[in-house]
């Protein structure tokens, strides 16, 4: 059995690792928060803890039994035979019973059954860290592109107020038509708006991003830009589908599933066998007889056997057969569905790298023709309109740039967490 031990905070408070006036929070202790506040994880560690007591529950068939009854009559009236009391007036009768299972076949397969659900609650778990780690990283890449385009919201309105300068600065020399000015004025104002948006979308990710980790939400902090992860070595995709099914967290707990069920069947099928057990009786009696004694003990070794009970057995080993086959089939549908997971990731990987070059390509091309159109518009070669236009398009340019380029990060992290290798720093594994 393995049990998994995930990093928590080490010092409360901790954070900011630079100066308390800097803020910084970094990818690492986000997913260290995670680790701490999402309730997810700990409902399944919930779940571990029921699962565990299973393996309780079987060492509980053979564990000694203590029990006591009594009784009390009064019947109508005293009978008496030759001077003695064959009915007496009142009695009382009461009896200590203590037994101890000596065996039963069912403890092994039990507790077996246990251990093996305990073990898919593990898994799950750890798929549970995996998947909220996960939704942290992807959350701060959010927040990092809003981050990053405000900072290209602030470029392009720079840009534009330059427009405005430069127009009514040919404007007032008489070179140029009031309707310049107008145009880059307007062109001015979109990019203030768009700033703006960009501000406000911002501290909404921020605000999402302190949520999932426990953070108030109003607190003021900077994204630090974590170290690019170099790409999997190894990216054939038969190769990547073996290691995932082999490292799917999800995929082990249900084929422990599988195992657990198999076990459940052996319980019931023993449940027929024969069991044997020790038991020591002290009864009570008042009055006592020739053949009922007061404060006398027996003790005795018992043996039970069920010939036929009714077809309930046969009725339960039925439904546990069906149930292993549904285990087996989710083992089968997971499987597949593991398998385009990792497929999808995988293109989606390819996709945004291959975009990145062309993208990087269109940003260089759009800066080129805004600042040619730029300086061509001081001699009045161009219009303003051409030069709103080039610099909306360097604008989405580099919006989308930036959108690919910490897409490419999240597309990394995505593959792993599709094979089932996400947040190995963060957990560490016990044998």
């Amino acid at each position: 059995m393995k049990k998994y031990v995930f990093m928590a905070l080490m010092v409360s408070g901790s954070l900011f690792a630079q100066a308390e006036e800097e803020r910084l929070l970094t990818l690492n202790e986000a997913m260290m928060r995670a680790l701490e506040s999402d309730e997810r994880i700990e409902i399944q560690r919930r779940d571990v803890n029921i699962a565990g007591r299973e393996v309780d529950r079987a060492w509980t068939i053979i564990s000694p039994r203590l029990d006591a009854s009594g009784s009390y009559e009064r019947p109508e009236e005293e009978i008496r035979r030759e001077g003695q009391a064959v009915v007496p007036e009142d009695n009382w009768r009461g009896t200590i019973t203590a037994r101890q299972p000596v065996f039963d076949g069912r403890v092994l397969p039990a507790r077996r059954a246990g251990l093996a659900l305990e073990e898919a609650s593990f898994q799950e778990l750890v798929h549970v860290v995996r998947t909220s780690l996960f939704d942290v990283t992807q959350t701060y890449y959010e927040a990092l592109r809003a981050q990053k385009q405000v900072e290209i919201s602030g470029q392009t309105v720079d840009l534009a107020s330059k427009e405005v300068a430069r127009a009514q600065a040919r404007f007032n020399a008489g070179e140029a038509r009031r309707t310049e000015v107008l145009r880059a004025e307007v062109a001015e104002s979109r990019a203030f708006r768009n700033l703006v948006e960009a501000r406000n979308a911002y501290e909404v990710a921020k605000s999402d991003l302190a949520r999932r980790i426990g953070l108030p939400a109003d607190l003021d902090y900077t994204i630090q830009v974590p170290d690019i992860s170099s790409p999997p070595e190894d990216e054939n995709l038969h190769a990547l589908y073996a290691l995932a099914l082999q490292e799917r967290n999800d995929l082990a707990a249900a084929r422990n599933r599988i195992e657990s069920g198999r076990e459940e069947r052996t319980v019931i099928r023993r449940e027929g066998w024969p069991t044997l057990d020790l038991e020591y009786q002290h009864q009570f009696v008042d009055p006592e007889s020739f053949t009922t004694r007061n404060n006398f003990w027996r003790a005795s070794a018992v043996a039970r056997y069920e010939f036929w009970d009714g077809g309930g057995r046969r009725i339960s080993r039925l439904q546990q057969e069906e149930r292993i086959r549904q285990a087996e089939l989710r083992v089968m549908e997971l499987e597949k569905s593991i398998q385009l997971e990792v497929q999808q990731a995988l293109l989606d990987l390819q996709t945004v790298r291959e975009n990145l070059a062309t993208l990087r390509k269109e940003v260089d091309l759009a800066d080129e023709n805004f600042r040619t159109l730029s300086e061509q518009a001081r001699v009045g070669l161009s219009t303003s309109l051409d030069v709103s236009t080039a610099l909306n398009a360097l604008d989405q340019a580099r919006t989308d740039l930036a959108r690919q380029e910490f897409d490419l990060e999240v597309a990394k992290k995505r593959l792993k967490a599709a094979i089932g290798t996400f947040g190995e720093s963060l957990i560490e594994l016990e044998k």
